[in-house]
């Protein structure tokens, strides 16, 4: 709703300038200019609570709509490769009896999963 009022707001203050410089037969193509330049300072300096508010809904409006679509690829994605790899790869320690026991047999050396100096 912030971003409605703002918006209008910021055209009214366009039209009402650029009305006024018509009136003044300053011609459209400076008239144009002379009202976007004005109704944009206007909306910074005098409207600064609406335009940050504005600028916050429109924020939160783009990240809810983004996150859900975002999330629920993510988790097909995930799914989907977690079911292609499983059981097709080995994972250190799944199997009792496996790895080569450091403790028991001094003369075997540790995997890439292991921490070596132990």
């Amino acid at each position: 709703m912030r971003v409605l009022k703002y918006a209008l707001i910021r055209l009214a203050v366009f039209f009402v300038v650029w009305g006024a410089c018509m009136l003044l037969n300053l011609g459209w193509v400076f008239s144009t200019i002379a009202a976007a330049v004005i109704a944009l300072a206007a909306g910074y300096l005098f409207f600064n609570d609406l335009r940050t508010g504005a600028g916050q809904d429109v924020a939160s409006a783009w990240e809810g709509r983004g996150k859900a679509e975002r999330f629920k690829s993510e988790q097909a994605d995930a799914d989907a490769e977690d079911s292609y790899t499983e059981g097709r790869y080995f994972e250190p320690g799944s199997e009792p009896g496996s790895e080569p026991d450091t403790d028991t047999d001094p003369g075997s050396e540790p995997g890439p999963w292991e921490p070596k100096g132990t």
